[in-house]
């Protein structure tokens, strides 16, 4: 069983009742494991004015945490595209591809430009 990590973006939409996202989940539910990141979980609460949706809404999903696998990775990420664009800095992208990449997780997202040129990032 594969993982899929939803970004704050397609999670936000899911919790929204986006017809597209709840169609994809509902697949990817009977097949994969669904997740989200720590980081997404912070800004669902930054956001929505009712924590207990999304305290609900995390009770069911898998919530990957910013841990010491995740911050190497994070940092090999950072270094890796400093290389290749002068002031380049670390980014929510950033540390949302790292704990995906920690944890062998797909990342599902609508806005893959923010992930560009993120090496070994597995995306649905």
């Amino acid at each position: 069983m594969e993982k899929i990590c939803l970004d704050f973006e397609a999670a936000l939409d899911f919790l929204r009742g986006e017809p597209a996202i709840i169609d994809k989940m509902r697949y990817y539910a009977d097949h994969e494991e669904i997740c989200i990141t720590s980081l997404t979980m912070m800004h669902l609460l930054e956001v929505i004015n009712k924590s207990e949706v999304v305290s609900s809404f995390s009770a069911n999903v898998t919530v990957l945490p910013f841990d010491k696998k995740a911050a190497q990775i994070a940092s090999k990420i950072l270094n890796d595209m400093k290389e290749r664009s002068d002031g380049f800095r670390i980014t929510d992208s950033i540390l949302t591809a790292a704990i995906c990449m920690a944890n062998d997780a797909h990342l599902f997202t609508k806005s893959t430009g923010k992930f560009e040129g993120i090496k070994g990032l597995k995306k649905v």
